[in-house]
């Protein structure tokens, strides 16, 4: 809807909990009020490395989205069903990646993601994901044509607004970050930023995107 309130939540990964740690005391903790949590992407990965990332993060009341990805379906349950005893305020989990009931997550927002390619059919998928009743649905595609963009935002727009759901909707490409931002400010609740190194082509370091948003506010309500 016009005026559309979206957070843009920066997007980080590093070594380990101590890394991590490191980063947050020495401005991280200042430098979005949202945070992508991208485990997957770590380069220590242990069960016990997770634990002290989520018990800082809760300890110090951060705001984060949980997200893991992995074509082991083994891994990725092990993974999740350590981050939910620890309550996370978000998990991210692809549609694609294990089988999965809502209850799975117990009282954390479940958001459901589908990330695919400029001719995928935005209708199927949303369609797809409803029955997981995902608190957050999250479409990110890989645009080559900007008229398939603007044809799948005019029906997000609608389906979000006759629906009431809450939407990511992430256009991805080297190309294609302004698409970001009239997405962030047309339809999304959800927007995800650059810290240092991104982690989708196409994403805008977070001040930068936030300083975008900023400028459309109060302008076209």
């Amino acid at each position: 809807m016009p005026g559309n309130s979206c957070k843009v939540y920066t997007s980080v990964f590093f070594d380990d909990f101590a890394h991590l740690r490191t980063e947050f005391e020495k401005g991280l903790a200042d430098y979005s009020e949202h945070y992508e949590i991208r485990y997957d992407l770590f380069k220590y990965k242990s069960i016990e490395n997770l634990r002290l990332i989520l018990t800082y993060l809760n300890s110090n009341n951060i705001d984060y989205i949980f997200t893991y990805r992995s074509a082991n379906t083994e891994e990725l349950i092990k993974i999740y069903s350590t981050a939910i005893n620890f309550s996370p305020p978000i998990v991210d989990v692809d549609i694609n990646s294990f089988k999965f009931k809502r209850d799975f997550f117990r009282d954390t927002m479940l958001m459901v993601s589908f990330h695919g390619s400029n001719d995928d059919k935005i209708r199927i998928k949303m369609a797809g994901m409803s029955p997981l009743e995902p608190d957050i649905y999250k479409i990110a595609l890989l645009y080559t044509d900007n008229g398939k963009f603007l044809d799948d935002l005019d029906y997000l727009y609608h389906y979000r607004l006759e629906n009431s759901i809450k939407l990511a909707f992430i256009p991805m490409g080297e190309n294609n970050s302004f698409l970001r931002v009239i997405s962030a400010r047309m339809v999304s609740d959800y927007a995800y930023g650059t810290y240092r190194d991104s982690t989708a082509p196409g994403q805008i370091e977070t001040v930068e995107f936030n300083k975008l948003l900023s400028r459309f506010k109060g302008k076209y309500e």
